[in-house]
């Protein structure tokens, strides 16, 4: 009886040490290839019923992490093995000091190159962005192993971007299995649409912002998308699977020894 019962105890330790590392959750890998040279990069994205991470391989070789519950998003620089870390109330003091540094350097907006004063403009009229404009094209096509449905989107009756969306029911994943994608991203709309820019690699983080009219969510996941400017074809990202998996909860923790850093203000009219 007593072996009996010790068994029974290590089962359970056993079954309560796997509750505590892993929890239910989905994987997407995805692929990006800037078409004009040919480079390749992956992505690994991990979701759990609160958690996101973000790995992105290649130059970038950074990482994004969001807790839904705390309301706290993390970014890691692993070539630099340093970190960012912002909770709300963070977020919202750091916004208004950038929009007023902003404010301060619009001054010389006469002497900024063009790359640069855009970024200022954003930062100071972020509502004022052209809005893209999504309509199906009436094409189904095959991405994978999913059958799609395309969408378009335009701006100033210009295209810039092609969507391969897969339906929720085509996935056989449940769209609840999504909800901390949507979280984040209306936090981002929120709280990080000034502060993105002054982050390392910021640029990369442009396939965070959606429009409130964007299919994205709604009706799928793009399995295929294609970003275009001024007309032409740029890149092309295609997801290559999505899988439900146990997702252990050391994902979620900045690794060992990255030092955390903090946003230099002043240098973001350099």
């Amino acid at each position: 009886m007593i072996t009996l019962r010790k068994s029974t105890l290590i089962l359970l330790s056993f079954f309560v040490l796997f509750v505590a590392k892993a929890e239910d959750g989905v994987m997407i890998v995805s692929k990006t290839k800037t078409l004009n040279s040919g480079k390749v990069s992956k992505s690994e994205i991990f979701l759990t019923k609160n958690k996101l991470r973000l790995n992105n391989s290649g130059s970038d070789n950074s990482s994004v992490m969001f807790d839904a519950n705390t309301e706290v998003f993390t970014f890691i620089d692993n070539n630099r093995k340093e970190y960012y870390e912002f909770d709300k109330p963070t977020l919202m003091a750091l916004k208004q000091q950038i929009k007023m540094m902003a404010k301060m350097m619009q001054q010389f907006s006469a002497q900024m190159p063009a790359d640069q004063k855009k970024k200022f403009d954003r930062i100071l009229n972020p509502d004022g962005q052209p809005i893209i404009a999504y309509s199906a094209t009436g094409k189904s096509s095959k991405v994978g192993k999913w059958k799609t449905t395309g969408y378009e989107g335009k701006s100033e009756n210009v295209k810039v971007m092609e969507l391969n969306i897969a339906s929720y029911n085509t996935l056989k994943i449940q769209e609840s299995n999504f909800n901390v994608m949507k979280v984040m991203m209306d936090y981002f709309k929120e709280n990080l649409q000034e502060v993105i820019t002054l982050l390392p690699s910021g640029g990369s983080f442009s396939q965070l912002s959606f429009d409130d009219d964007s299919p994205i969510m709604k009706d799928g996941i793009p399995v295929k998308t294609v970003s275009y400017k001024e007309g032409k074809a740029e890149n092309e990202n295609v997801i290559e699977s999505i899988v439900k998996k146990d997702v252990d909860a050391g994902m979620f923790k900045v690794p060992t020894g990255y030092k955390r850093q903090e946003i230099n203000i002043q240098s973001m009219g350099r």
